[in-house]
């Protein structure tokens, strides 16, 4: 048996309710095997709540819109490019760090790409998000990856009317235990907002992060973090890390490097992150 929570929208704060459904696991990680995951936690959701209609919200979805609307294809306005990229870009690459970010890179490469950054383990605490010209808080807690994934909804017309004609959602790869951000929780929170007549609410961040509770002020970096480090890093040089070992800099951008490290091959690094917690050998600094 496995627990999956399904995400129910409603008209008062916080404008959902969760609740977790108990199923029979199909094991496996062929989409598939997956699908069938899907049907087993709908149909245990529909034996409780038989007049609420579901959505899955994944690239595993077998119903329409539902691939569409997952955080790797719904695509939201990012203005200073003049183009629109996946949310999970936009989220990825807004995440600022106490040792680097926010890497903008990352809204230039693929979802899964900008996921799996390795700069998004080795830069330090999370401190904020930064998107545009504005800074945004951690708290209330995924307040920023329900805004934008919100407000990409409200820039897809076609896609926010699907939304609106269900009740409930579910992302099948989402696990509470391991996970914060949600697309389905964020989906359920734009029907029960819309629902409660609060849309206008939804469009500028300090009225929308409002309904959800007191908003935690951004801090200003430390200045450590603001000072710029005394070393500069070029190609050729060479780092020895703690747990990937010796490696030799092989591109060098104004926050990230790219090393090709003898036993584990080429890792992405926050600039600053590597400077304070590796070995840096460097012609300039002899």
């Amino acid at each position: 048996m496995a627990k999956r929570p399904v995400f129910i929208a409603k008209e008062t704060a916080p404008f959902y309710q969760m609740t977790e459904i108990k199923f029979e696991w199909n094991g496996g990680l062929a989409k598939v095997q997956k699908q069938k995951n899907i049907t087993a936690l709908h149909q245990e959701f529909l034996k409780k709540e038989p007049d609420k209609k579901i959505l899955e919200i994944s690239s595993k979805s077998m119903q329409e819109y539902g691939e569409a609307l997952s955080a790797f294809f719904l695509l939201k306005n990012v203005p200073e490019l003049g183009k629109k990229v996946p949310v999970e870009c936009v989220f990825q690459g807004a995440k600022t760090f106490a040792h680097g970010g926010p890497y903008k890179d990352l809204l230039d490469v693929s979802p899964r790409e900008a996921k799996q950054d390795e700069r998004l383990k080795n830069s330090g605490a999370l401190i904020c998000f930064t998107f545009g010209n504005q800074m945004y808080p951690l708290i209330p807690r995924t307040v920023f990856y329900d805004y934008i994934y919100i407000n990409a909804l409200l820039e897809n017309e076609k896609l926010a009317a699907a939304v609106l004609e269900y009740d409930a959602f579910t992302d099948i790869e989402f696990n509470p235990d391991r996970s914060l951000n949600c697309q389905a929780k964020a989906a359920a929170c734009f029907v029960g907002l819309c629902r409660a007549g609060l849309t206008e609410k939804m469009k500028t961040f300090e009225t929308f992060a409002e309904l959800f509770g007191p908003v935690q002020k951004v801090q200003v970096q430390s200045e450590e973090t603001e000072t710029k480090p005394e070393m500069e890093v070029k190609i050729g040089d060479r780092i020895k890390h703690k747990l990937f070992g010796n490696g030799t800099v092989v591109a060098a951008g104004e926050t990230s490097l790219s090393v090709e490290f003898e036993k584990v091959g080429r890792k992405k690094l926050g600039k600053q992150w590597c400077l304070k917690n590796c070995e840096v050998t460097s012609e300039n600094n002899k």
